[in-house]
């Protein structure tokens, strides 16, 4: 009796294997939006081994001619596959090159009326390297990304290649990735803001870089509670051209939201939305009248009050304001102190005396354990 052998089935991975295949074959005969595509999709699954994802992270880097991009898909493939030397030498070729050159600084614009405002702006300065960015309103705030501004506190604001104008930081939001910027100018009418309610999944769109760049995607929006100010974007992060802080335009040209680093669960980038940036701003602009002697602090991204009453650091994160801590002009305020720090909210530590409160058992302020003795009394 003849035994008939069966075919062996496919597997996830061999069928990753296969479609990687078809994605280069796709690249090499020129078609490359569908071989970015379905690579995207590729390096966002797990079903490619290591040196598969390396692989597709390699054929990524072709798809364009940023070299900052190139860097990152490069950067992206070696730690899947550590030991390839080709990838190695072709990284340190992208990291040796020149720099492309940018346009020499023009005349700093201190006051000025734009009538059209720029669709997107550069931000330069920032920890993470360049950004885009965006105005949200007339008095010249700008919208970026908080992972590429990280503990700057200036930067600046590129309008083309021959206006440049300087920014200072005035708040971050770091759980939301975002940074707001102000700068001197004034734009002659208000940015075009989709209302919240009229934005629905599905909705094709495209983030603006500054330079050029464009990246086309689909809206898909949260709908819990605790994510109502985020959009998904189908757009994976190695695609952005910079550090994030791309506006997201629909077909009309309205503001949508803002393209950031952070991500969803298929590791795609999520979007702040236009309207909850707007009344973040808003909000800043009531604080900062309300209490003007406030200054920002680089570390948190908060805006501090400790300076008021001789303090030294922040009293959000502890760091210290304007450099030196004790720099403050004005006698310390104790009292006012304690009441702003907090601590005169809990009750006095029996080792120490602070009212700082205590964590797991232990006091905030020395951290000896806080024991409550509980037949005190009987």
């Amino acid at each position: 009796m003849m035994v008939v052998p069966t075919a062996l089935p496919v597997t996830k991975s061999m069928n990753a294997q296969i479609k990687l295949r078809q994605a280069i074959e796709l690249m090499q005969d020129g078609q490359v939006a569908p071989a970015v595509d379905l690579l995207n999709r590729l390096v966002a699954g797990g079903e490619l081994d290591a040196k598969g994802r390396a692989a597709a992270y390699v054929w990524l880097a072709e798809s364009r001619d940023d070299g900052a991009f190139k860097i990152r898909c490069l950067e992206q493939a070696l730690k899947h596959d550590p030991n390839n030397q080709q990838i190695r030498q072709g990284l340190q070729q992208l990291m040796a090159a020149p720099p492309s050159p940018r346009p020499a600084a023009g005349p700093a614009l201190r006051r000025a009326e734009l009538e059209e405002m720029p669709a997107v702006v550069g931000i330069l300065g920032g920890l993470n390297g360049p950004a885009s960015g965006v105005f949200i309103n007339v008095d010249g705030m700008i919208a970026t990304t908080s992972y590429a501004i990280g503990g700057a506190s200036r930067a600046t604001v590129m309008l083309d290649a021959k206006r440049h104008v300087p920014g200072a930081v005035v708040r971050r939001f770091p759980t939301h990735d975002l940074a707001l910027i102000k700068t001197a100018l004034r734009q002659a009418e208000k940015p075009t803001v989709a209302p919240p309610s009229t934005i629905a999944e599905g909705t094709a769109v495209v983030a603006l870089g500054y330079g050029g760049a464009k990246l086309r995607g689909l809206l898909g929006r949260f709908n819990s509670r605790k994510t109502q100010h985020w959009l998904r974007t189908s757009i994976p992060p190695v695609q952005m051209p910079d550090a994030g802080g791309n506006p997201l335009v629909d077909e009309n040209g309205q503001l949508l939201a803002l393209l950031t680093r952070n991500v969803d669960g298929a590791g795609k980038a999520l979007a702040l939305l236009m309207s909850h940036i707007i009344s973040l701003a808003a909000q800043l602009g009531r604080d900062r009248r309300l209490i003007p002697e406030s200054e920002y602090c680089a570390a948190c991204g908060g805006r501090a009050r400790a300076r008021l009453y001789g303090g030294g650091r922040c009293e959000t994160c502890g760091a210290a304001l304007g450099g030196d801590v004790g720099a403050s002009a004005v006698s310390p305020q104790t009292d006012k102190l304690a009441a702003l720090f907090g601590e005169n909210a809990a009750r006095p530590c029996p080792r120490c005396g602070a009212r700082v409160g205590d964590y797991d058992g232990r006091c905030l302020r020395c951290g000896q354990a806080v024991t409550v003795n509980a037949s005190a009394g009987s």
